[in-house]
């Protein structure tokens, strides 16, 4: 654990000089392409694999696509340990993608380290109701934070947070609830926000890490998944709905599909301290 944590410190100095020259690419991973999210549309998620560069969409026997249902069958105990990050506050904006609604920061929010690598914190958006399934629940909202590499050729790694309606208000988006209103009354399409820190995610909580693809077309492989398996957040029946209102109310998540064969990794940062604990005494 002592290594991992100095290693992530080198890497934290590491971002620091990288960050003021590193702005966040443009709001998305999305192709400029037109796609629906009604099944009975020419151009809904049973087609997306016809259109331009989504050949990913379509359904394979070797594909790894996203989003899946998470069971206690196709999971696999493994100790990967707590997820290294490092978020700060940046300017960003919200935007009004046509199918979701996005916070894409202009500078650099933070990182993520992972398999070794630097993971910068490029953008998060909402999916309503969520992607994933979890042990047979889909549930009313899930966050996809999102981050890649700075290389030419940027590998992917996002982090889900899935959301249960509750009497209390998910903070993050209360902090845009201005600037929401303002998205769906002024018919615009992009809102500086100012300086905003990103959703806060727990770094010793459990999750699951698989190996996808982005949800949207292109549909693009690999990407890195962690979902996380506490459903940490609470929503209120208003802030989903003002989520949906600029997208004219339309759901916007992607169906299952299959794993083909692929592993779910489970990992709980805290069971895994305790066991090193023990064993140490």
């Amino acid at each position: 654990m002592g290594n991992q944590i100095l290693l992530f410190l080198c890497f934290l100095a590491l971002f620091f000089l990288q960050s003021n020259a590193l702005a966040s690419k443009a709001a998305g991973f999305e192709a400029s392409l037109e796609y629906s999210y009604d099944p009975c549309s020419p151009l809904g998620p049973q087609n997306w694999g016809t259109l331009p560069e989504s050949e990913a969409c379509a359904s394979r026997p070797e594909g790894m696509q996203s989003p899946i249902s998470i069971k206690p069958s196709n999971i696999h105990n493994t100790h990967l340990g707590r997820l290294f990050r490092y978020y700060t506050e940046a300017p960003a904006l919200l935007l009004n993608m046509g199918h979701e609604i996005m916070v894409s920061w202009t500078e650099s929010p933070g990182v993520l380290l992972l398999n070794g690598k630097i993971f910068h914190l490029r953008q998060c958006h909402w999916h309503i109701p969520s992607e994933h399934e979890l042990f047979g629940k889909r549930y009313p909202l899930e966050l996809h934070i999102v981050h890649t590499t700075s290389e030419s050729t940027a590998e992917i790694s996002v982090i889900g947070v899935l959301f249960e309606y509750g009497g209390k208000a998910d903070p993050f988006l209360g902090k845009l609830w201005g600037a929401l209103n303002e998205l769906n009354e002024l018919n615009v399409t992009s809102i500086d926000v100012g300086s905003i820190y990103p959703p806060v995610v727990v770094d010793e909580e459990a999750y699951f890490r698989y190996n996808g693809s982005l949800t949207t077309p292109p549909c693009s492989e690999p990407v890195i998944w962690t979902v996380m398996k506490k459903v940490v957040r609470s929503v209120t029946e208003e802030q989903v709905e003002l989520l949906r209102a600029p997208v004219h109310h339309m759901d916007n998540a992607r169906p299952t599909q299959p794993l083909n064969g692929r592993k779910v990794y489970f990992s709980d940062p805290c069971y895994e301290q305790k066991e090193e604990g023990h064993a140490s005494s």
